[in-house]
Parts: C-alpha cells; sequence; structure tokens
C-alpha cells in the first residue's frame, strides 16, 4: 500500500495513561486556584505598592521615570481581576500571559514590588500556563508538574540555607517570635531554642519534598511550620502580605507532592525542557549566588532570614522639620543623630518590607536627600552580617553624592 494513501491508525487506548493525566490535570487546577487567589489577595493587601502617586518613591530599574495616572490604576484594577478570573476558566492561557506582562511591566517602573511571594507566583504562574491550553497532553502535565515542584521545594531548601548565619539565630528570629515569648514567657526559652531547628527543617523538607521515601513527612512538616509561622504572624500582627503566601504554600505543596508517586527528583533535577531549565537556573542555580552578592536577596528565600543589607537614612535635629509628615513617624532617635527608617517606611506605606539591595537604598535616600539643601542627612547602608557572628560593616553616603 502507497504511504501516502495509508490511513494513520488511533493510538490505542491507555486506561493508565488516562487516568494518570486526570489525577495531574486535577491537582493542577487546584494548583492555579490556590496560586490566583494568592495573588489576589497580596496585590489587595499591597495595594498602593502598585500606584504612582504615593511619599514612598518609585525605584525604576532603567530610571525612565513612572507610569502616568489612570494607567497605573487601570493596570491594579486588572491585577485584581484576571487572577479571580483566572481561577475559574478551564484555558486561561491568553489571561495568564497578560497577567504575567502587567507584573513585569509594573516591576520595570518600580523594583519595590519585585517581592519574593510575587516573583514566585508568578513563575508558578507560567509554569501552569504552560498545560493550560485546550491541548495539553500528558509531557505538558508532567513538565508543569516537575517546574512547579521545582520551584516549591527550592524555596524550601534555599530558605533555610539562607538562615544558617549567627543574625538569625542572635537577633532576626528572636525579633520574629517575640510576641509569643511574650504571650508563654513559661515557654520562652523553647521558643528560642527553636531557631536553630528552623533553617535545618526548611532545608530537610526541600530535600525530602524530592524523594519518594520522606516526601509525605516532608509535606507534614511544611504544613507544620507554615501553620506554626502564620500563628507567630498574626499574633504580632505584622506583614500581613505574607499572610495569604503562607497559606498559599502550605496548601500548593501539599497538592504538589501529597502521596504523588509520579514525580522523581531525578527527572525534576535534570530538565530536558526549555521551561524547566528556567526554572532550574533562575531557583535551583541562581539563589546561591546570593551568598555571594551577585544576585538579589529577595529573589533568593532570604526573607526573614537576617542575611540581608539594611538602609538608614541619618538626620541631624536642624533637618527633621524638612521632612514632610508622612515620614516623621518613622523617625527614631536611639543615640544621635535621628535616623529614618526605610523599612518601617515601606512597610508603614505600603505594606511591604523595602526591596533589600544598595542600589534601592541609594535611589531612595536620594529622594529623602532632595528635603533638604545641605549636608545634614546621609545614608547609611549595613552589609550583610558575618556568618558566624552576626556583624555588619557600613558605608556611609552623604546627600551630594548620592544626587
Amino acid at each position: 500500500m502507497n504511504r501516502r494513501n495509508r490511513k494513520r491508525q488511533p493510538r490505542p487506548f491507555n486506561p493508565c495513561g488516562a487516568l494518570r493525566r486526570d489525577a495531574w490535570s486535577y491537582r493542577l487546577k487546584l494548583l492555579k486556584i490556590v496560586i490566583s487567589l494568592g495573588v489576589c489577595s497580596g496585590i489587595i493587601l499591597s495595594r498602593r505598592l502598585w500606584l504612582t502617586g504615593r511619599s514612598f518613591p518609585l525605584v525604576p530599574l532603567f530610571n525612565r521615570g513612572a507610569l502616568p495616572v489612570p494607567i497605573d490604576y487601570i493596570l491594579l484594577g486588572l491585577l485584581l481581576i484576571l487572577p479571580v478570573i483566572i481561577a475559574f476558566i478551564p484555558h486561561p492561557r491568553p489571561l495568564m500571559v497578560s497577567l504575567l506582562i502587567i507584573v513585569v511591566v509594573l516591576g520595570v517602573f518600580d523594583q519595590m514590588r519585585w517581592q519574593p511571594w510575587l516573583f514566585q507566583y508568578a513563575f508558578l504562574l507560567a509554569a501552569l500556563a504552560f498545560s493550560a491550553g485546550q491541548r495539553a497532553d500528558d509531557r505538558k502535565f508532567r513538565v508543569t508538574l516537575n517546574a512547579c515542584a521545582l520551584i516549591i521545594a527550592s524555596t524550601y531548601f534555599w530558605s533555610g540555607v539562607q538562615k544558617l548565619n549567627a543574625n538569625f539565630l542572635k537577633q532576626t528570629w528572636p525579633e520574629f517570635a517575640s510576641k509569643a515569648i511574650y504571650l508563654f514567657p513559661s515557654v520562652g526559652s523553647l521558643i528560642r531554642l527553636t531557631g536553630f531547628t528552623v533553617p535545618v527543617i526548611e532545608i530537610a523538607i526541600g530535600i525530602g519534598l524530592l524523594t519518594r521515601r520522606f516526601r509525605d513527612v516532608a509535606v507534614i512538616l511544611a504544613v507544620g511550620a507554615h501553620l506554626f509561622v502564620l500563628a507567630l504572624l498574626i499574633s504580632s500582627g505584622e506583614n500581613t502580605v505574607v499572610w495569604p503566601w503562607n497559606v498559599a504554600m502550605a496548601c500548593s505543596t501539599a497538592l504538589l507532592f501529597w502521596q504523588n508517586r509520579e514525580l522523581k527528583g531525578r527527572k525534576i533535577l535534570t530538565p530536558n525542557q526549555p521551561l524547566q531549565i528556567l526554572v532550574v537556573i533562575v531557583f535551583g542555580f541562581l539563589p546561591a549566588l546570593s551568598l555571594f552578592d551577585l544576585w538579589d536577596s529577595y529573589l533568593s528565600s532570604a526573607l526573614y532570614s537576617g542575611n540581608i543589607y539594611q538602609g538608614v537614612v541619618l538626620i541631624d535635629h536642624a533637618n527633621l522639620n524638612n521632612l514632610p509628615a508622612a515620614l516623621r513617624p518613622y523617625v527614631w532617635q536611639q543615640s544621635d543623630p535621628w535616623f529614618l527608617d526605610l523599612n518601617r517606611w515601606a512597610y508603614g506605606e505600603l505594606n511591604v518590607p523595602i526591596y533589600p539591595e544598595p542600589r534601592v537604598f541609594r535611589q531612595v535616600a536620594a529622594r529623602v536627600c532632595s528635603y533638604s539643601s545641605d549636608s545634614g542627612m546621609s545614608l547609611e547602608i549595613r552589609g550583610k552580617p558575618d556568618l558566624f557572628t552576626g556583624a555588619r560593616q557600613s558605608e556611609h553616603y552623604d546627600c551630594n553624592h548620592l544626587r
């Protein structure tokens, strides 16, 4: 028979493959809902972050100005509406791509928007978009599952690695758990001691999720850790923007890994598809460079690790009256001179921490310097803490240099 006239034979029905595909599709559908609602919740809680008109300065990537009003309001509206639609329609790939484009555009106009929760959500949505089309098959489902699994597992692993420093044990963890220590003084010492176990547990979770033998145990540890962290956050009433992120992380970990024997650590870590290769680079390799100041800390799971830069603006008494009223609640005096706490300012106005990189501190401080024409202000950038002692080295920039 001529090959041109030969009819193409249909592939035989594989019931095991169909069942597996249905199981993958169901998990990914629920994951899409969790991530989409997580995005919407984070945007609502940080809504002023996405607007141009605010006292906390924009920090554009290329110093090209700002989006004019009302374009910023329109994009904020889309950031709130699109995730809700994406969560509940069957084939949302065009909307997912549109949402990611908006996130990138807004991120270019302000690096303060590069928050770790949104960075993770964006890559999870990109991976989910890969299999969100009408012609999704086993290969696409597997690529999406492997990419999402690596994003989640890497987040736990590098979060633990970032916390392996003296500053986390001496300062960050005691401050983070201070409300619980105050409420339960009888077990305060025990809560302080848990700081030693936090990085070890997170690293173990990240590794355990990639193994079949310890996967379910790792899921239980992860969910328990998020419930514990969420309880501490709620008790302190601070950083509400990461409350839904903790819920989303717990749900995502359970959906992807709980009793899932299809995931294989070797396949996850040795990808052969462009999407998976990108995820391995961004979430598996680049965070290691942050330990050598070659990659941003917040893109390396360093939130609440203590292993970040700090920045304050020092102000002499004569220049206090030159500051706008909106900034004065964030000016403190533990000793002379007074200082403007840039992180508290960001929390107070935008409900997110400042993006902890020197280039951001310098741009924000330059805006503060514009309120004074003399040399009564300067920026102090405190470097990352020493691994064993927690000591920081400081650099100072006067306003003339920043301008």
